[in-house]
């Protein structure tokens, strides 16, 4: 049993106390006296015993709420008590109701009940800091819910000054270590009025530097070292990635020179650098090593150390600012902006991977089974973004970023990132090829708004509630685009009609991924990111074989037309294909040029085979250019041909957009 709480010795309770007099022969009236105005109650959910004194019926009052209750609202005299129940407080606010108690009919007093707010806290981003030799300015962002200019900030060492903390970031300011290795805490306090005590502390160390005087050196100098660099020398540049990305290998960092140079180094722990800041390196004692992608060969200087870096300081610094065709081999490793981009098909999240299935128990229970099994599959997902020039390239994007789930901007704009030749084969993507790798989503700056293309005509290729339910259709028209389009067709070669399952000439429906549903990975057949049947299976396919769109006119449209595809194959291996264009069925045919792809086999739950590095773990949007001999038609049609017999095929959209 809860004791009873007196306000006359604690915080959390009050006295009412109620005088009896007598006024007549027949009839008895009290007068209830309040000791107090206020009951204040703790954030964490808890009863409290509010003593009752009284020789009359008492009741109380007081306006429903969803964090206050009573177990009783009033009694006899012999009731000498009743008590208040709150949940949890978990917000930054105090909570206010306005407790009323009554004599009978006659209000005697009203009592304000405050519940605090949740107990206060400040938690620095680290609670250690390595410190540069050569000093400077820091800042640390703080998470906390107190007022920041009643926070005590303190240090003992006279070699740190300017300790303050504005709009949420602790600032100081290192004086250079000429000396040897020193220590200190930086102590950060809060108390609050009703003496509720918040605490934090962040140990900072600074080293001496032996490498102080080293001689600068260019990045190609530093390029040509071999093993260990035992001349005293350093490099400057501005650092573009600073090793804290979940888009890149961990405490990697890429300077980069005002020619677009770049070089690579790498720490053991993160090495808390701003990027942008000029950064100076000591390279002495540091390794150089050699990493591959494929037969792409670059350098990273390892076993860099906090004592390395001689200086880093803020300075202004803006990508170069190109279009994708404008992008070249030696921009690799250099941050660049990319002009006037959208997504070429904005379906789904940033990453779709199949990432678990329903084959069994333990598969359907963990949504990133294959991940964990085939870590090396699953390091980026490659998202194709275009531009009006009909240039393309994939922006690669890490299931540990932050917005990895996130669904697909649909409007244009510019993406900063680095430029990069990674091999992605089970994407079909070669070191050959330039990618570009955002380091932050706030790189990501596309709008709602496209000012590049429009969408004409597209196909979900997701199965229809008719078709789920049982029946089937001889034709299938847009499910997106514009209504003039609405009778617009896509089919395949033979195609006899549309049904739920695929058979010979029978075009049916198969499993879509996509990051951005069904994550809450409840449903009990393994479906996370999966979109049942929400692209088209089809066969038979031989040399020839091919999926057609037709009815479709461009009449009016004089920007040029492109053609954007998401397709995979059977496990057992990729198909080759072209894209060829006409103005009717019937011909003639063209064959667009340089619009062989190959169609990559998919990844397979339960075929160990079909589980290889060449498996695609989802599904390839492929874009292509079409001529512009093709705008402004009354009829164009469009063929996806192959070009040997292998299959099934599944296409889980198409869209054709025009230029703004």
């Amino acid at each position: 049993m809860k004791p009873t709480v007196n306000a006359s010795i604690s915080l959390f309770a009050v006295l009412l106390a109620v005088l009896m007099v007598s006024c007549s022969d027949k009839m008895e009236e009290g007068t209830l006296s309040i000791d107090n105005d206020e009951i204040i109650l703790p954030a964490k959910g808890d009863s409290t015993r509010i003593a009752v004194s009284s020789t009359l019926e008492w009741r109380i009052d007081f306006a429903e709420t969803s964090w206050l209750k009573s177990d009783v609202m009033g009694g006899q005299p012999a009731r000498t008590y009743f008590t208040l129940i709150t949940t949890d407080n978990n917000s930054d606010s105090e909570r206010f109701c306005d407790l009323t108690v009554y004599e009978g009919n006659d209000s005697v007093k009203a009592i304000k009940v405050r519940q605090l707010s949740r107990y206060p806290f400040i938690s620095p981003a680290t609670q250690a800091l390595d410190l540069f030799p050569n000093g400077g300015d820091y800042q640390m962002r703080l998470s906390m819910n107190v007022p920041e200019t009643d926070i005590k900030v303190s240090s003992d060492a006279s070699w740190i000054d300017g300790c303050r903390i504005m709009d949420g970031v602790l600032y100081f300011t290192a004086k250079p270590n000429t000396e040897n290795l020193r220590t200190d805490t930086i102590r950060l306090e809060y108390t609050d009025s009703y003496d509720r005590k918040a605490v934090a502390s962040i140990a900072v160390s600074q080293p001496f530097s032996q490498y102080a005087g080293a001689e600068e050196i260019s990045f190609d100098k530093a390029k040509a070292y071999k093993g260990s660099i035992t001349d005293k020398v350093c490099v400057k540049g501005t650092l573009v990635a600073n090793g804290a990305s979940d888009n890149m290998s961990k405490n990697r960092y890429i300077l980069q020179d005002t020619n677009g140079n770049t070089l690579l180094f790498q720490s053991e722990k993160l090495i808390p650098l701003d990027r942008f800041n000029q950064v100076e390196v000591a390279l002495t004692d540091g390794e150089v090593t050699e990493e591959k992608e494929g037969h792409f060969t670059y350098k990273v200087i390892k076993g860099i150390t906090t004592a390395h870096i001689l200086s880093s300081d803020k300075a202004s610094f803006t990508p170069p600012v190109k279009s994708i065709r404008e992008l070249t081999s030696d921009m690799v490793f250099s941050l660049v902006t990319l002009r006037d981009v959208e997504i070429a098909s904005p379906h789904g999240a940033f990453t779709n991977f199949m990432t678990t299935d329903p084959g069994s128990a333990t598969r359907a229970a963990d949504p990133y089974y294959w991940v964990k099994l085939y870590p090396a599959y699953y390091r980026w997902y490659p998202t194709c973004i275009r531009d009006a020039n009909g240039s393309h390239i994939y922006m690669l994007t890490s299931l540990n970023t932050s917005y990895a789930h996130e669904t697909l901007p649909t409007g244009s704009g510019t993406i900063t990132g680095i430029v990069d030749r990674v091999r992605l084969s089970n994407f079909g993507i070669t070191e050959d090829e330039l990618s570009i790798i955002p380091l932050d989503r706030s790189d990501i700056s596309l709008s709602t708004v496209n000012s590049v293309s429009d969408l004409l005509v597209e196909w979900d290729c997701n199965i229809p509630a008719s078709v789920l339910k049982g029946g089937t259709l001889t034709v299938y028209h847009p499910t997106g685009g514009l209504t003039t389009e609405s009778a617009a067709v896509l089919s395949k070669d033979g195609n006899i009609r549309f049904q739920q399952w695929y058979t010979d000439n029978v075009l049916g429906f198969q499993d879509d991924y996509r990051g951005d549903v069904n994550l809450t990975n409840t449903n009990p057949k393994g479906g996370f990111g999966r979109v049942t049947q929400g692209a088209f299976n089809s066969k038979p396919w031989k040399v020839g074989s091919y999926f057609y769109v037709d009815k479709i006119s461009t009449k009016g449209i004089s920007g040029r037309l492109s053609l954007q595809v998401e397709m995979n194959t059977s496990w057992g291996g990729a198909i080759s294909m072209h894209i060829e264009y006409a103005t009717s069925m019937g011909g003639p045919w063209t064959k667009l040029d340089n619009s062989e792809f190959k169609v990559l086999g998919e990844f397979d739950r339960s075929m160990a085979a079909g589980r290889s590095e060449k498996n695609i773990p989802g599904y390839r949007v492929y874009d292509f250019l079409l001529p512009a001999s093709l705008s402004g038609k009354d009829n164009i049609c469009l063929k996806i041909v192959a070009d040997e017999s292998k299959g099934p095929v599944r296409l889980a959209n198409l869209s054709i957009r025009y230029n703004k």
